[in-house]
């Protein structure tokens, strides 16, 4: 009965909001094809043909120790040169060919989910007030958290429950061919998951912004969606210390849409999207203060 009433509301908002609807389709349709297909397809096709192929034991060969925590730093390297949610999704294959555990891989989604360098440093930082960061700093300001935090982890964690569940003795064929058509079929269906959440987010700003008076409303619904909430924060009529501190903090946490994303690609059992978003908020958090004390000293 909830459900039914839930969707019936949606539909007469839908009706309510018709301009805001399409405007709002149409600007998420556009971020979708100009800049998340070509930066996300190409490492999704990718990294599914790695998977089917078993390649990524093959990785594994350059470590010493061939347990969950060779998978783990594959996870994070690919996950963070790849940007959302290709982390999240090699996290998911490593869980459903037993790799590693679920448990695990839930602690691991904010560690291996990060903005591409290429986004980094192709559209955010641009974005930044002249002069204000240097590009290692910047760098160092987005990823400094994530290791500190990730350190934390490790430092706290027990090599018996890290490697709980971990299968080294499982065979795998090395030179198993690629369905080609299955990898490109499962490539289109995570695309069209993700370029849905982003017109979904797109709609909720178009509806919320024109209502959003003063700059505490319009900071909050930046961190809704990362692409439009930068272009949102950068508008904004606030200092340039402030601007730079919330540019970098949002190119941390990635967005509620993001978080979505990733939801929406993990496939294991028990996956948990909550863990991922209390993580992103605490790395968030210090990359603010970071770059506030880093601006207000320097």
């Amino acid at each position: 009965m909830k459900r039914s009433v839930f969707l019936t509301t949606l539909i007469f908002l839908t009706l309510i909001f018709h301009n805001e609807v399409m405007s709002g389709t149409r600007s998420g349709l556009i971020v979708w094809y100009r800049m998340l297909i070509p930066a996300l397809l190409p490492f999704i096709i990718i990294t599914n043909a790695l998977f089917e192929t078993s390649s990524y034991k093959n990785l594994t060969c350059y470590f010493s120790n061939k347990s969950e925590r060779a998978y783990i730093l594959i996870a994070i390297i690919f996950g963070n040169l790849c940007g959302y949610p290709i982390g999240a999704k090699i996290l998911n294959d490593f869980v459903s060919s037993q790799n590693i555990n679920s448990n695990t891989a839930n602690k691991l989604l904010s560690f291996s989910s990060q903005a591409s360098p290429m986004f980094l440093l192709g559209f955010v930082y641009p974005m930044l007030p002249k002069k204000s960061l240097s590009i290692p700093v910047f760098l160092l300001l987005i990823y400094l958290p994530h290791i500190f935090l990730f350190y934390i982890y490790n430092f706290n964690q027990s090599n018996s429950d890290l490697n709980q569940n971990s299968n080294p003795e499982i065979n795998y064929e090395s030179d198993k061919h690629i369905n080609i058509s299955g990898t490109f079929i499962q490539a289109v269906n995570i695309m069209v998951v993700i370029g849905i959440y982003v017109i979904i987010f797109s709609i909720v700003l178009n509806i919320l912004l024109p209502k959003s008076n003063n700059n505490l409303s319009k900071c909050l619904l930046a961190f809704m969606e990362i692409t439009n909430g930068m272009n949102l924060i950068n508008n904004l009529n606030i200092s340039n210390t402030l601007r730079c501190c919330l540019l970098t903090t949002l190119s941390s946490f990635g967005g509620l849409c993001t978080a979505f994303q990733i939801k929406g690609v993990l496939l294991y059992e028990a996956s948990s999207i909550k863990k991922y978003l209390m993580d992103k908020i605490i790395i968030s958090s210090g990359t603010f203060i970071l770059t506030f004390f880093y601006l207000k000293f320097n």
